[in-house]
């Protein structure tokens, strides 16, 4: 798509007449072997800049340059219309420019050479940014030679996007000459238009989109079901799917399976405390064929009656991702803190990645969530009051998503928990977005004040929950405690659709976190940089990014009440923490992780 107009000289130098300032710029050469829009060449160039330029995580080349290509194929797409529009407008008024050919030419050449510049300026500064804050994250620096690597990834991603462009210009031009034959020149148009975006579409949706997810959750559902070698059904009367549970190993999903058959037992519990300690209780229930929500639910609560699950001192509601995870993390802590006195309560509602459930599955997170927490607190209404455990939530990522998805505002969640501990939870839960929207003035996005922290608290490491994160006091701490957890970094947190539009209020607070201080809001670009960072958001360093680890320790610690001074209203009655000191902690993180990366 050619969109410059023809330059008519004046010198009398017929041989240039019918030359593009493009032509003229480049040679002849150089302009029929590159692009033929500039304004698409423009595009993708400022594209290429913006998604090397620093976002909330630095990348590995190989999905820099993946991210890249698809962006500057877009951008060149979008350039090259632009492009093609403005010309044709131009073309349409008979409007024309007449300038000394030399003057064109070597005034081409100098915005080219102003654009290079321009482009390596701000890669080497963000070469130098995103490897300041690889370090700052502990992750791996990105090499000069990973950076051209990536470009070269990215040119051949995006030729191979433009080929298929191409083809579907060709689909265009076919129908409409064909078109032509029988209607006039400009409704032969309209209709090629028509005909080709109806066949795109379809491609697009209903068999590329909806066969691929056909396809993509048989294989889920298929590797659901595959026995992972090293995973063994447990033993323990106190686990679902053990011999006498009312949950058969075989109805349990893979990551079901792993949950039950890990984690400490009692002696181990004991061993790394120095503390008597009973065996932590787990229930998981797997959604097989034929179970609605309600019964996995019911499921569920038959477990509690069999294990005896309510008369542990505590009681934790867990909401788990799509697959059907549960990190270990958070669930662990609570088992060593409390000396195995807890019962870990969960149950499955999906067998995909969170990433598809998001897509195909948006409400179904919430829907387990609130029908897991009305089944449980139904039964466990039908005991005594002084004669039940503290009941906490919990839930990382997309099942903090769902495990909030029961009450509508601060004064619900905290008549209707003794806490809850969530990591990482997505933007668009409604009550996270309704508390963090209510903070105070001044307090920051990244973590906010609320209802000056007396019960409900944000953190983006355990120290925040203590004092704000400019370091200034918060009051003491009262029960209920809720502590949400989540970092400056974490992608999952902030992605939103208006980052295309509207500054977020994370990246003009001058908050002190692990955040690229070089990292800026640009309309659009912003929006599509976060959105790249979701896929690795996973793949950062513990305390950054969407990784929540041996933060959790100290954060059960506090919500607890196993630190500080004694408060009263603590529903955990067992509390004790004059036991835990560092020496213990470091144990604790050292047993999760020889389990979990032996």
């Amino acid at each position: 798509m050619k969109e410059p107009q023809k330059i008519t000289p004046h010198d009398g130098v017929d041989d240039q007449s019918d030359k593009t300032a493009r032509e003229l710029a480049l040679g002849g050469f150089l302009s029929r072997r590159t692009p033929a829009s500039t304004t698409g060449i423009v595009a993708a160039a400022i594209m290429y800049v913006v998604s090397m330029s620093p976002s909330l995580l630095p990348r590995t080349w190989w999905w820099q340059g993946v991210a890249t290509g698809i962006l500057i194929a877009l951008a060149y797409g979008v350039g090259s219309l632009v492009g093609w529009l403005a010309s044709s407008i131009w073309n349409a008024a008979e409007l024309k420019v007449s300038a000394n050919h030399t003057w064109v030419k070597w005034s081409t050449r100098a915005l080219y050479a102003a654009a290079f510049i321009w482009v390596v300026w701000f890669l080497v500064r963000s070469y130098a940014s995103n490897n300041r804050a690889a370090e700052v994250m502990g992750m791996q620096r990105m090499t000069v030679f990973d950076y051209l690597l990536a470009t070269v990834t990215a040119l051949v991603i995006a030729t191979a996007i433009t080929g298929i462009a191409v083809a579907i210009r060709g689909l265009w031009r076919i129908v409409r000459r064909h078109a032509r034959k029988v209607m006039p020149d400009w409704i032969a148009g309209l209709a090629a238009t028509v005909v080709v975006l109806v066949t795109v579409v379809f491609v697009t949706s209903d068999v590329l989109f909806e066969k691929g997810m056909e396809f993509a959750y048989g294989k889920f559902a298929e590797q659901d079901r595959a026995e992972v070698p090293g995973v063994e059904q447990p033993k323990e009367v106190e686990r679902s799917g053990s011999t006498i549970s009312f949950e058969q190993w075989e109805n349990i999903g893979v990551q079901g399976k792993q949950f039950l058959a890990s984690g400490p037992r009692a002696e181990k519990i004991s061993e790394v405390t120095g503390k008597p300690a009973k065996e932590p209780i787990r229930i998981y229930a797997g959604l097989t064929e034929g179970r609605t929500l309600e019964d996995v639910a019911e499921v569920v609560v038959d477990e509690i009656r069999r294990t005896g699950a309510f008369e542990r001192s505590v009681l934790v509601l867990t909401t788990a991702t799509g697959t059907g995870w549960i990190e270990e993390w958070g669930v662990q802590p609570v088992e060593y803190l409390t000396r195995g006195d807890c019962a870990t309560v969960t149950m499955q509602y999906s067998y995909v990645p969170s990433a598809v459930a998001f897509l195909r599955e948006f409400d179904k997170p919430a829907q387990a969530g609130k029908v897991l927490y009305d089944a449980v607190m139904a039964e466990l209404e039908k005991r005594p009051e002084d004669d039940r455990p503290a009941v906490y939530l919990h839930g990382v990522s997309l099942g903090a998503f769902g495990s909030q998805a029961m009450f509508e505002d601060e004064t619900q969640l905290l008549e209707g928990v003794d806490g809850a501990v969530w990591a990482g939870t997505p933007n668009t839960t409604p009550l996270w977005k309704k508390l963090t929207a209510g903070r105070h003035a001044g307090s920051p996005e990244i973590a906010p004040v609320v209802n000056s922290g007396h019960n409900v608290r944000f953190a983006t490491k355990p120290e925040d929950l203590q004092t704000d994160i400019y370091g200034r006091a918060l009051p003491t701490w009262q029960f209920p405690r809720v502590a949400y957890l989540q970092h400056a970094t974490d992608p999952v947190v902030w992605w939103e659709p208006s980052l295309i539009s509207q500054q977020p209020d994370w990246l003009q607070e001058p908050a002190q976190a692990d955040l690229n201080p070089d990292m800026q809001w640009t309309r659009g670009a912003t929006f599509i940089q976060v959105s790249a960072d979701l896929p690795i958001a996973g793949l950062a360093a513990d305390g950054h990014g969407h990784t929540y680890h041996r933060e959790l320790i100290p954060i059960w610690m506090d919500v607890l009440g196993l630190r500080g001074p004694t408060v009263p209203g603590n529903a955990y009655k067992s509390a004790d923490g004059s036991w835990v000191d560092q020496q213990v902690i470091d144990r604790i993180v050292r047993e999760i992780e020889i389990e979990l990366y032996e």
